[in-house]
């Protein structure tokens, strides 16, 4: 068996967020459904995990062909472009590496910045206060951020068509709409001082403030 650069690189920088992801996730899971405001909305609380699930077996799909470890000649050009990674697309694959470990960087250090506040569901936890600390300090969301960018960058590297339309149309309006969501109902419990800080972010749900354009 032989895997390519690109899904190599992934294998093994997945493994290591895994392994760093899982005692701040532990948490955030034993504390889901346990917020004093909370609602129990499919399109809110589990469409943007269950599209994103699927994106990842699009993505696994797609490594599995991009490193010729099927021999599913159909499934190609919309699930991998190439087999045998050369010229641009080898650049683009390696760029895709690049965005995934910005997404895991945003992903779990969103989860970590969000300390006690952090729960896998959308909800306001008892005693929540504003939280403006670490990732925090740059992008209001940079959990969901690092999941699109996760998606994205993952789907990229596997040069798969399929998987990038799939969190750019799909997945990255989900964690928008649940971003929005959650403004809401922080807005609603912690009243002026969120939207201090959300007006002191320019209101950046899923892009840094310091880049000149995104949302």
């Amino acid at each position: 068996m032989h895997l390519n650069g690109p899904t190599l690189a992934t294998v093994f920088l997945t493994s290591v967020g895994i392994v760093v992801s899982v005692p701040v996730l532990a948490q955030g899971i034993s504390r889901r459904g346990k917020g004093v405001k909370y609602e129990d909305n499919f399109k809110i609380q589990r469409a943007p995990q269950l599209m994103s699930y699927l994106n990842i077996a699009f993505i696994i799909l797609s490594f599995l062909v991009y490193s010729n470890l099927i021999d599913a000649p159909q499934l190609m050009p919309f699930f991998a472009l190439t087999r045998e990674p050369a010229g641009i697309l080898k650049i683009v694959s390696w760029v895709g590496v690049g965005i995934f470990v910005s997404g895991l960087i945003f992903m779990i250090g969103g989860w970590y910045s969000l300390g006690e506040a952090f729960s896998t569901d959308a909800e306001i936890l008892e005693g929540q206060q504003v939280r403006s600390g670490g990732l925090l300090a740059f992008v209001m969301h940079p959990a969901y951020s690092g999941i699109i960018q996760s998606l994205l960058g993952t789907s990229i590297a596997a040069t798969s068509p399929v998987a990038t339309i799939w969190v750019l149309a799909v997945v990255a309006p989900l964690w928008l709409n649940r971003a929005k969501y959650e403004e809401k109902i922080l807005m609603e419990t912690l009243g002026p001082s969120y939207k201090q800080y959300a007006e002191n972010m320019r209101w950046r749900r899923l892009v840094p403030k310091f880049f000149p354009i995104g949302v």
